[in-house]
This record gives C-alpha cells, sequence and structure tokens, in this order.
C-alpha cells in the first residue's frame, strides 16, 4: 500500500522520488527590464506590441519582464529580431543559483 499521499509529500520528498531532479547549478536567461524598456520607448511600442509580435500572451511577457520566467531561446531570438537588437548581451543577463553573472 502506498504510504504517503499527494498533500503529505514536501517538496523535498518529492524530489527523492525515483525520476525527478532539482534544476540547482544551471544558468538561466533572465530579460535585461532596463534595456527591454529603453529599445521600447526608443521603438514607441508598447510591451504588449511586444508580446503580440512575440508570438507569446500578455500575462507571460509580463512574467518575463517582471523576471519571473525565463525566455526560452526561440523566444530570445525572435524579442531580438522584433526589437531590431543585435547583441544578445544587450537585452538578457545569465544568472546561476539565482545570483546574477558578472
Amino acid at each position: 500500500m502506498n504510504d504517503w499521499k499527494w498533500n503529505a509529500m514536501s517538496s523535498e520528498n518529492i524530489y527523492k522520488k525515483k525520476g525527478h531532479r532539482r534544476r540547482g547549478g544551471r544558468n538561466v536567461v533572465r530579460l535585461n527590464r532596463a534595456a527591454l524598456w529603453k529599445r521600447l520607448a526608443l521603438l514607441n511600442r508598447s510591451q504588449n506590441w511586444l508580446a503580440r509580435e512575440t508570438g507569446v500572451s500578455r500575462g507571460y511577457m509580463s512574467m518575463l519582464v517582471n523576471g519571473e520566467r525565463s525566455p526560452s531561446g526561440r523566444i530570445r531570438r525572435r524579442m531580438q529580431m522584433v526589437l531590431g537588437v543585435d547583441d544578445y548581451d544587450q537585452l538578457f543577463t545569465m544568472e546561476e543559483d539565482g545570483h546574477e553573472q558578472q
């Protein structure tokens, strides 16, 4: 009989269960918020416009801008193309384990 229930499991136990792994030690890409707003102002465009042109929802774009989500490679490339930015480092920063890399 299964002696543990979904609600009783701590997150630590979930990750110890076979097949689950933590994402520790992984680099995470974040959107450079200040650079994005500067570029949007230069183009006289809105965050909603960027979401539409990039092909993501307004809510998801909001999460990207607020640092709650990390954009996929596909979305990063689309954002660079839509905003006319060639330099990757101008729009994005890399973090390791939640700490920004210098």
